[in-house]
C-alpha cells in the first residue's frame, strides 16, 4: 500500500452555498432622465372600507361638555366639565374607548380626581354609590342631542338645554 503524499491532506471536499440577492445591489441600466422608476413590489392599497371601531363625534363631545356635572350639578363655567366615557350602551374592545355617544357629563374631581370618582370606583360601584342609572342616562342624553341639534339649526341656545336637562335631574 502506498502512503499518501503530504499534500493529499489538504485537499479536503469544501461545499459552496451560493446566496443570490433578489435585488441588484446597482442598476444595469441607468434610468431615464424624468421618467420614475418602475415598481416592482406591489403597493399596498387604501382601505375601501370605513375604518371598524366605535364612533366618534366630536360635535357630541363638545356638546356634552356644555352640560353640568350629573353627580353634583356645577355648571360647566364654576368647574371643568369632562366627557366620561362609559360602558352602558356596550363593551368595548380591548385598549379603545367606547362610542362617543355614551360619554356623559362629568366634572374633573367626578370623573377622575375624588375617592369616588369614576376611574377610581369602577363603573358599576359609581352607578350604585350615586344613584345613577348610566344606561338611562346615556340614551337621554343621545336622544336629546339629536333632538336639540335639529333645534339649534332653528337658532335654539345650548344653554337652555343643559339647565333643562339639570333641572330634570334634580
Amino acid at each position: 500500500m502506498r502512503r499518501p503524499g503530504p499534500g493529499a491532506f489538504l485537499q479536503l471536499k469544501t461545499e459552496v452555498i451560493v446566496v443570490r440577492r433578489r435585488v441588484p445591489l446597482r442598476r444595469s441600466v441607468p434610468l431615464q432622465r424624468g421618467l420614475p422608476p418602475k415598481r416592482l413590489v406591489a403597493m399596498r392599497k387604501k382601505r375601501l372600507d370605513p375604518r371598524r371601531g366605535p364612533d366618534r363625534s366630536p360635535d357630541y363631545l363638545a356638546w356634552i361638555r356644555t352640560l353640568g356635572c350629573v353627580v353634583c350639578g356645577r355648571p360647566p363655567g364654576s368647574v371643568l366639565i369632562e366627557a366620561a366615557h362609559t360602558n352602558a350602551i356596550g363593551p368595548r374592545g380591548l385598549g379603545q374607548k367606547t362610542t362617543d355617544f355614551s360619554a356623559i357629563p362629568l366634572c374633573s374631581g367626578h370623573h377622575r380626581e375624588y375617592p369616588d370618582s369614576y376611574h377610581r370606583l369602577g363603573e358599576k360601584e359609581f352607578s350604585h354609590r350615586h344613584g345613577i342609572d348610566l344606561r338611562g342616562l346615556v340614551l337621554a342624553l343621545k336622544s336629546r342631542f339629536w333632538q336639540d341639534d335639529s333645534v339649534k339649526r332653528c337658532g335654539s341656545d345650548l344653554q337652555a338645554v343643559s339647565s333643562r336637562l339639570n333641572a330634570r335631574r334634580n
